[in-house]
């Protein structure tokens, strides 16, 4: 069980991090209507080392939360309803950038 409650904590602080840490590097200098390439997101995060060593960050904290403090079923409950929030926004993104690729193969006749 603390296998599961490191990785839901881990994951949780990652995603809730990766939304704040874009917000401030990316979208709070940006003017409104501006759209965002894949390949922005892709600089930001994946192909960013500082990233990586974040999301190791935060599963090593999740780790030594969990370790120290048990936490109540009522914490790990809100955990699991406000990572709803992250997931559906992946969720989108993802469908968002499949519906991209489709209309980009349509124009190119591919």
């Amino acid at each position: 069980m603390q296998i599961a409650k490191t990785i839901l904590l881990g994951v949780w602080l990652a995603s809730f991090g990766t939304l704040a840490y874009l917000y401030l590097v990316l979208y709070r200098k940006l003017p409104s209507n501006t759209a965002v390439s894949t390949s922005v997101f892709e600089a930001y995060m994946t192909h960013n080392v500082f990233w990586w060593l974040g999301i190791t960050a935060c599963f090593g904290i999740a780790f030594m939360i969990v370790r120290a403090w048990p936490g109540r079923p009522v914490f790990w409950a809100a955990l699991i309803a406000t990572e709803l929030f992250p997931v559906g926004l992946v969720v989108m993104f993802l469908m968002l950038a499949a519906t991209n690729r489709e209309v980009i193969e349509k124009m190119t006749g591919r």
